[in-house]
């Protein structure tokens, strides 16, 4: 996949990352302003954008407009990277190894990861020590959804309890 290859040939200074909808063009606080699928065709823009916008982005969608063959053929072509360093990252309880020219936020990985801080680093350990914290989080708050869930379930049934002893004095009575 040729997101770094797109970032390069359009001159890209926006963050771009790729998540399961495509290539994603946008700022740190607001990821997917552009959506380039992974077939390379156009699937979004933000409304924040303008067909006639005169900065970057407008920029970007003009000279991908003008020729839609390139893009796909930019998305779909092998990018090529001058470092490959080391990061990890965590999934559940799987530490993952990936690689990257430049660690930290918001550089992306080989494979288009966005790389946040506390999810991606260059220390195994530091990861490790994020993945049960996170665990240890989950665990926490999951744990404590069971208990309000099971005290609404007991008073559930002692409401539909009440109303099935409700209806058999009723039936028992009035027949």
């Amino acid at each position: 996949m040729g997101w770094k290859n797109v970032k390069e040939h359009y001159r890209i200074e926006h963050i771009v990352h790729v998540t399961d909808e495509g290539i994603c063009i946008g700022s740190q606080y607001a990821s997917e302003l552009i959506v380039i699928g992974l077939d390379g065709k156009l699937i979004k823009k933000s409304s924040l954008i303008s067909d006639n916008e005169s900065g970057n982005l407008g920029r970007y969608l003009k000279e991908m407009n003008s020729d839609l063959l390139m893009l796909e053929s930019l998305v779909k072509s092998e990018d090529k990277f001058d470092k490959s360093i080391t990061v990890y990252t965590y999934d559940g309880g799987e530490i993952i190894e990936k690689q990257c020219e430049i660690p930290g936020w918001p550089n992306v990985t080989h494979d288009g990861d966005l790389m946040y801080e506390n999810t991606y680093s260059t220390d195994r350990e530091f990861i490790v020590a994020e993945a049960k914290c996170s665990a240890a989080t989950d665990i926490k708050f999951i744990g404590e959804a069971i208990k309000r869930a099971e005290i609404e379930l007991s008073e559930r049934i002692k409401m539909l309890d009440e109303s099935k002893a409700n209806l058999a004095k009723l039936e028992a009575e009035y027949g």
